[in-house]
């Protein structure tokens, strides 16, 4: 018998019910009442105390190292003495970790939760101004740097005498300490964990904003713990509905080929405190590169990977995919960006139907939002899911008020999982929340009949490139530190590959000298890579405006996509 969308419904009631695994409650947390999972962890030192029990497992596989996790929380209970003796990271301290993925990403962050400090994770893209934005932001009291990141600030730090841990610095000194000397002084040394109270902040993740300037987003530990939850909350409804996916490929266990930074709440969450939990293998590569992924996936047996639709379709076209044995490969995601066509069936026809995912979230949320993957998914690909159980819903139209059923309109949210509002940011949170917990998200959207969410459209300005969150403000105004751009606009259009790729349309006046090539190689010199846009437009006309003498950025889009 198929699977229908209301059996889905009926045993996602049940497996939250009264006295089962993912029993939702209510529950009445820093004076709000909260539908909470009742057997979560109440700490994210819970869950990561609970890793030690996967004891010579592999757990991470980087450039030809191979750390179980016993050796790996060798390291982080090394490091951990050496931030707490050494350096005196006091519980609340903000550290912050500027980095690749790679194993002393994973050390430093385990390390630090453990004393009690706050992560403070940094989008590793970023240029010089906006990893020193992120770290006096938080006023961060060490960074965990790798040396490409730290030599960005390192007189900055230097200055204002924050030290660095860096991992193969190229020099150290007073205010730089080599990540591996670190981890050698805090060998035989015990440092004495802090238990944090559920409430108590762990973790601040930057995200760009409607202001243009990023933000950061705090999360306490029972919004973390009850993300993972709802993690696990997915797997067993999935697995309830169709049963349990076999191993195969010569697979003996779950392995996740990690491709996403873990800077993301996605990423942090699903590809390396869930591998922590769960007792899985994350397999890190230094950059993506499709050749190099297809021979991981063949060596280490790799069942997972979820990441980016170009990055899916970047592995199933590599001319040796199908020379390769990737038979392993049981759960392929593409998200992060709008789907291309033709996409779920390429995967089924390279994968042999691998269980597939969606959902919507947010930075904001820690990820938690509409979900669905495996038969769920299958029902209603060109949705964002199913509700989860521990966030509210509802839809309002331009003035505030309530939406009745099915009309699209502003999805707001609230639940355990969101943010408790931006670090020093009190303008935004006034904008952002309501008196009554209420946020709002930016995205059109609507529960339909059968109970799942579409998201239609969005409200605000941001362009989602392959995942990441591109204010085009901020791009704007850098192209005004020209004097010869005289009024620009930066707008997303669809793109098959990256979900949206950003165009700029600037006005040169005439008499002024310059080429497209020159104002993109200035947006490369004080922007990240994935911020400058792919198409770059010199005009010598004036820009439209609008009848408040505003730039008119629908109009020059519309323009630009007419010709």
């Amino acid at each position: 018998m198929s699977l229908t969308i209301a059996a889905v419904h009926e045993k996602k009631a049940e497996i939250t019910g009264e006295g089962e695994y993912f029993e939702v409650e209510q529950r009445e947390i820093a004076g709000r009442s909260f539908a909470v999972y009742k057997h979560a962890p109440a700490t994210l030192l819970d869950v990561l105390q609970s890793g030690r029990n996967h004891g010579d497992q592999d757990f991470l596989v980087y450039q030809g190292r191979r750390y179980s996790f016993t050796s790996f929380y060798a390291d982080v209970d090394a490091l951990a003495a050496y931030l707490q003796d050494d350096c005196g990271v006091k519980p609340g301290d903000r550290i912050a970790i500027a980095m690749r993925n790679c194993p002393e990403w994973g050390v430093g962050l385990v390390a630090a939760s453990l004393i009690g400090a706050v992560v403070v994770p940094i989008n590793s893209w970023g240029k010089a101004e906006e990893l020193s934005y992120a770290i006096n932001d938080c006023d961060a009291s060490l960074l965990i740097a790798d040396q490409a990141r730290h030599s960005l600030v390192a007189d900055e730090l230097s200055d204002k005498g924050i030290r660095a841990l860096v991992v193969e610095p190229a020099e150290q000194n007073e205010h730089v300490v080599n990540f591996e000397d670190a981890v050698a002084r805090g060998q035989g040394k015990a440092a004495q964990p802090h238990q944090p109270q559920e409430t108590d902040d762990c973790l601040i993740l930057y995200t760009s904003g409607s202001t243009g300037f990023p933000k950061g987003v705090v999360h306490r530990h029972i919004g973390v713990t009850q993300s993972l939850m709802n993690m696990m909350w997915l797997g067993y409804l999935v697995m309830s509905l169709e049963g349990p996916r076999e191993l195969k490929g010569g697979a003996e266990r779950e392995a996740a080929l990690v491709t996403v930074p873990w800077f993301h709440a996605t990423g942090l969450l699903g590809s390396l405190l869930m591998p922590l939990q769960m007792g899985q293998k994350a397999v890190l590569m230094y950059k993506w590169d499709a050749a190099e992924a297809l021979k991981l996936i063949s060596g280490e047996k790799v069942t997972m990977l979820s990441t980016v639709p170009a990055i899916v379709l970047d592995l199933l076209g590599h001319p040796d995919f199908d020379a390769t044995e990737t038979s392993s490969l049981i759960r392929v995601t593409g998200a992060g960006a709008a789907t291309p066509d033709g996409m779920p069936e390429l995967i089924d026809e390279k994968c042999d139907r691998p269980s597939r995912s969606a959902g919507w979230g947010m930075t904001e949320t820690m990820a938690v939002g509409g979900t669905m993957s495996g038969a769920v998914f299958d029902l209603k690909p060109t949705t964002a899911g199913i509700q989860s159980p521990i966030i509210e819903m509802k839809f309002v139209d331009d003035t505030g008020a309530d939406l009745p059923p099915h009309v699209p309109g502003e999805l707001k949210v609230r639940g355990i999982t969101c943010t408790t509002g931006y670090w020093n940011k009190p303008e935004a949170n006034q904008k952002t929340f309501d008196a009554e917990g209420w946020m709002e998200t930016g995205d059109i959207a609507v529960i339909d009949e059968d109970v799942f969410l579409s998201i239609t459209g969005r409200i605000k300005e941001i362009v989602i490139r392959g995942g990441e969150n591109i204010y085009p403000g901020e791009i704007e105004n850098v192209a005004y530190r020209l004097d010869a751009v005289q009024e620009n606009v930066v707008f997303g259009i669809p793109d098959a590959d990256m979900g949206e790729e950003m165009v700029m349309v600037a006005y040169v006046p005439p008499g002024r000298d310059l080429t497209t090539d020159e104002l993109r190689a200035h947006l490369a010199s004080n922007l990240a890579g994935y911020k400058v846009p792919k198409e770059i437009r010199i005009v010598h006309e004036p820009l439209p405006r609008n009848a408040s003498e505003k730039l008119h950025k629908l109009k020059v889009k519309e323009q630009f996509l007419s010709d």
